[in-house]
């Protein structure tokens, strides 16, 4: 009778032990199980962005020439992979070519789906060039000017004929992007002829006051492809293009875009 009052506090120091044992054995493999599974993600992860740079690469048109890097966000990889759609999939080459003409892009692509026939919600694109690339996107027409960046503007030396004379003059104009077009509002004139005592004010003010010149830049671009916005400094045109409803399998390259009637 005296030994059982004893024996009870030893059971139960015995089975505390036991019990906080267990936990912390169980946390233990959590633990490990859920670091393989992270490192399973990661690795996995790896291996489809590799997959797809790869892809993308074979697919590019013979004039360009890109180094890609893809990434895969959106929290975990298998998860995404298991419901079929990527939230997050970014592109990102910082020495394509196109035609020889250096630029840099990074494509942001929400809810790219794994089945090839599907359609990826939304598509943002930005692509940074000099002033090659700015005359390649934005073609003038007739003479076709050659453009000149600035701190916000761009502008290109044209001619014109006033009072008999024959003037040379550069324009100075500010690009604003509406979808299908880019348009080049005149902000400034210099005139470049030496016409002497010539009072060239009113042929200044007249080219101020016409109308922005409107640039299609739609039939240089895949179809379904708009120019959502364009800045430029003296250095660098930077053009941010959008679209919805994108094929997974990329545009058309050979369907280009047309401008609304202006």
């Amino acid at each position: 009778m005296t030994g059982l009052p004893e024996a009870q506090p030893v059971l139960r120091r015995s089975s505390g032990r036991r019990a906080a044992l267990v936990i912390v054995i169980v946390v233990v493999v959590i633990a490990v199980i859920g670091l393989v599974l992270w490192l399973a993600d990661g690795l996995i992860r790896g291996m489809a962005q590799d997959g797809v740079e790869d892809a993308l690469e074979s697919k590019l048109p013979g004039n360009v020439t890109a180094d890609l890097e893809v990434t895969i966000d959106g929290g975990l990889f298998l998860p995404q992979l298991i419901a079929g759609t990527f939230d997050n999939v970014t592109v990102t080459s910082d020495d394509a070519e196109v035609d020889g003409i250096p630029f840099d892009i990074i494509v942001t692509a929400h809810g790219v789906p794994l089945d090839e026939n599907d359609t990826i919600d939304e598509t943002t694109a930005v692509v940074t060039g000099g002033e090659d690339a700015a005359n390649a996107l934005l073609v003038l027409g007739g003479a076709d000017p050659h453009l000149s960046l600035g701190d916000g503007t761009l502008s290109y030396d044209q001619s014109a004929s006033f009072l008999g004379f024959t003037i040379g003059y550069a324009l100075v104009t500010e690009p604003q992007a509406q979808g299908d077009s880019v348009s080049l509002a005149p902000v400034d004139v210099t005139v470049l002829t030496d016409l002497g005592n010539l009072d060239v004010t009113s042929f200044v003010s007249n080219l101020l006051g016409e109308k922005p010149v409107t640039v299609c830049v739609a039939s240089s671009l895949p179809e379904g492809i708009s120019v959502d916005g364009i800045d430029v400094s003296p250095e660098t045109l930077t053009v941010t293009l959008s679209a919805t409803d994108m094929p997974r399998n990329g545009p058309d390259l050979s369907s280009r875009g047309s401008c609304d009637a202006q």
